[in-house]
């Protein structure tokens, strides 16, 4: 050991696998951490995504609705169902 510092800049110390073993175990846990957070956030995209879908074709009917002159009140009824339906499914 005092043969391996003799070679270092002063000040330095020869490095040590505890301190790598450290490190890696660190990038290891914040890998797995970044990991979960990814498949959370994918699963709120999926999520996002089919309700982006269910809401396109409410206004895609609301719009056929509006042009065959069906009453705002049966619109609004089925715009309320939608909009339960979406809440329930989180």
């Amino acid at each position: 050991m005092d043969e391996e510092r003799s070679k270092l800049p002063p000040g330095r110390e020869p490095l040590r696998s505890d301190w790598f073993a450290e490190r890696l175990g660190q990038a290891q846990r914040k890998v797995m951490s970044l990991t979960v957070a990814k498949r959370r956030l994918e699963a709120r995209l999926e999520r996002a995504e089919a309700r982006a879908e269910v809401l396109e074709e409410l206004v895609m009917e609301i719009v056929l609705d509006l042009r065959d002159g069906v009453a705002v009140s049966e619109i609004h009824k089925r715009i309320g169902k939608v909009i339960r339906g979406l809440d329930a499914d989180g």
